[in-house]
């Protein structure tokens, strides 16, 4: 763990990740003073890299944000990527300097590479030396803060966990783990209006991974501070960067330092006029001035972060404003009290350690067991990282780790599916849920054949996926046509509105193909189509999960774990999983099935002790529902030479293995 494996990490992690990538154009259409850029789905071609590797893969997400887009035909231009529509693969250019290439051309983008920020952090010694020295507080964290006690007092509808996690502060770095529908970001709000008031001189930095999550973050500290009657505190909460949603600032106009808009729009402008590589000149004088730009934007937002208290904005933005950050505080002291990470898991340990002398303690809230950083290159260090968060460095257990144990988000058997599969039982659904029969109302509804009171349904479909040439990726068309069946019965029945229902599915592929079919089958675009990548912090009343191809090694992986969690916890009210044989062979989505058959197992349990006594042991448990300890399952398999054998745990669906021996040796104790 020295400071040259994190360089190494790094080089390794920019040496795989392509400069630009090409997209193929559908359509390109005028919006006003925009152009808005209808991509092929599933089609890029990535720097150095043959189409189809499994590297040259490019999500459309909030990454491409302030990418700088060009084109050499049918006319050169440029233009900057003023924001990305992930669920209908579009582009929204702004200042083009010629309109974008029509169907069958390419466009070519620039990512932000934020990385290259992250390493100039870790190449400046002294200040990458005060990074790693960040590492060992994580895991043994030191008392951090003497200020008074945060009571909550005047969120009285506080959760027990959700009020113990208010003494977080207390530590130089600690952990607010919100499993989904806990209300993580509720309690973050709480948290930090609670710490403005409390400690008058206090400065906090509040980060997270994507614009959306920045705004739902930040509003929820001005939402507890408006409740708690802390009115004044309001106007020293400010979101800095301009890609933030306009409409949820609606009637919090305080919250958005206006006087920076300007500036942003003249560097998007200068940044999408790059020229070519080959003109040496040129290129030189373009970069000149996007640096002055630049130079009078960390001058704009130096003003904005001095009179402020809190200040929100991007991880990725923090990164690229690191040096200005840095001046806030005189002879490189910390210049904020407080650092947060919201959605931290998607935070690479050597971001969050490049940001972490910004705090004299810092605060990791988010979920290990959701998605974790993306990461492409396979080299060690880079996995251990750039593909590993700060919760990776988490204490087990101790009062710097606060488990929010409550969900009000999915009925009760989704919840429990959740909670045995990805969380050893702890997620239960909260009291005051329960209590709730409007809340137990919503959570009643019926979906084609699915009765009221079934909320997981696995839905049997007789063919496996597999990799399609044409379509680039996993495909099942059998799943996608039973998909759009259910979603078009249940719109025409009028129990259900579009926006109610969203359809996930691991693979880009698989979701053009059910965009397609629910086309045919006439169901409105407001339907959501989306890979689980793009799903993480969303919610619906009923989720339709399809695993496209549950024989994909991707699938079978850690990050799969992850993924299928949050497909999965995304529902409320109704799950449906699309599950063929091989995907039940699948020891991810196995589970799933094994549960659901026997949840309705009424046969009497027999002690394993009692059938280990008996001379035809393990073979006489074979069928056999049975408790062992604190385990209670089905005996579905045993070894050929009959020294081990499996049970199927009722409670997680997860085969066990057990050993027959220890079983006869307890047996004659």
């Amino acid at each position: 763990m020295s400071l040259a494996d994190v360089r190494a990490a790094l080089s390794a992690e920019l040496a795989a990740t392509p400069e630009y990538f090409d997209f193929k154009v559908l359509r390109a259409e005028r919006d006003g003073a925009l152009w808005r850029v209808t991509l092929e789905p599933g089609y890029v071609h990535a720097e150095g890299q043959r189409p189809g590797q499994a590297s040259s893969q490019a999500l459309l997400d909030d990454s491409l944000d302030g990418a700088s887009a060009w084109w050499g035909a049918p006319a050169k231009g440029g233009a900057s990527v003023l924001a990305v529509v992930a669920e209908d693969d579009q582009l929204v250019l702004q200042n083009a300097s010629a309109p974008p290439p029509g169907p069958g051309h390419l466009i070519r983008l620039y990512p932000t590479r934020f990385l290259y920020a992250v390493a100039d952090a870790w190449w400046d010694t002294p200040w990458a030396e005060r990074a790693l020295a960040c590492l060992p507080d994580i895991g043994l964290p030191r008392p951090a803060d003497s200020g008074p006690a945060l009571s909550g007092e005047p969120f009285r509808w506080l959760r027990a966990a959700q009020r113990e996690a208010l003494s977080l502060v207390r530590h130089g770095s600690a952990f607010l783990w919100g499993p989904p529908g806990t209300g993580k970001t509720t309690t973050l709000g709480v948290l930090l209006a609670e710490y403005l008031d409390s400690r008058p001189g206090a400065r906090v930095l509040l980060l997270s991974t994507t614009n959306q999550a920045v705004d739902m973050a930040t509003i929820a500290v001005d939402k507890a501070l408006q409740k708690g009657r802390r009115e004044p505190l309001r106007a020293a909460v400010q979101r800095l960067g301009t890609r933030f949603d306009a409409a949820a600032y609606v009637g919090r106009e305080h919250l958005i330092p206006t006087d920076d808009q300007g500036l942003i729009t003249r560097l998007a402008r200068a940044e999408a006029a790059r020229p070519p590589t080959r003109d040496a000149a040129a290129l030189k004088a373009w970069a000149d001035r996007v640096a002055a730009l630049r130079d009078e934007l960390r001058a704009s937002s130096l003003q904005v972060l001095r009179r402020c208290r809190l200040a929100s904005m991007t991880t990725t933005r923090a990164a690229f404003t690191l040096k200005t950050l840095r001046t806030l505080a005189p002879d490189g002291e910390p210049p904020f009290d407080l650092l947060v990470f919201d959605e931290a898991s998607q935070v690479s340990l050597a971001h969050a350690l490049a940001l972490m002398p910004l705090g004299r303690a810092r605060l990791f809230a988010g979920d290990p067991q959701q998605l974790s950083p993306v990461l492409r290159s396979p080299d060690r260090d880079a996995r251990r990282w750039l593909g590993r968060s700060a919760f990776a460095e988490m204490p087990a257990r101790g009062p710097s780790v606060a488990l929010l144990d409550e969900q009000s988000r999915m009925a009760g058997p989704i919840s429990d599916l959740v909670s045995h599969l990805f969380y050893d039982g702890a997620l239960r659904v909260a009291a005051d849920a329960l209590a709730s029969p409007d809340w137990q109302a919503a959570r009643r509804r019926t979906l084609g054949n699915i009765d009221a009171d079934t909320h997981v349904h696995v839905h049997a479909v007789k063919t496996d996926g597999g990799w399609s040439a044409a379509d680039r990726g996993p495909v099942r068309r059998e799943s996608a046509e039973a998909i759009a069946t259910t979603v078009a019965a249940a719109l025409a029945g009028g129990g259900w509105l579009p926006q109610e229902l969203i359809v996930l599915t691991p693979f880009r592929a698989q979701r053009a193909l059910i965009r397609q079919r629910l086309r045919a089958h006439g169901v409105p675009e407001a339907v959501r189509v989306s890979t689980v990548h793009r799903a993480q912090g969303s919610e619906a009343p009923a989720v339709l999960f399809d695993p496209a191809d549950g024989a994909q090694p991707f699938l079978q992986t850690e990050e799969a774990r992850r993924l299928v969690n949050v497909a999965l916890s995304r529902a409320q009210a109704k799950l449906v999983v699309y599950l063929s044989p091989a995907d039940a062979a699948n020891p991810l989505l196995a589970p799933i099935v094994q549960r659901l058959r026997l949840a309705g197992d009424t046969r009497e349990a027999v002690p394993l002790l009692d059938l280990a006594r008996a001379p035809g042991f393990p073979a006489n448990a074979l069928g056999t529902r049975v408790t062992a300890g604190r385990h209670t399952g089905e005996v579905s398999e045993l070894s050929a030479d009959g020294r081990q054998f499996w049970l199927v745990n009722e409670r997680t669906g997860a085969r066990q293995l057990f050993d027959a021996e220890f079983w006869r040796g307890r047996a004659k104790e």
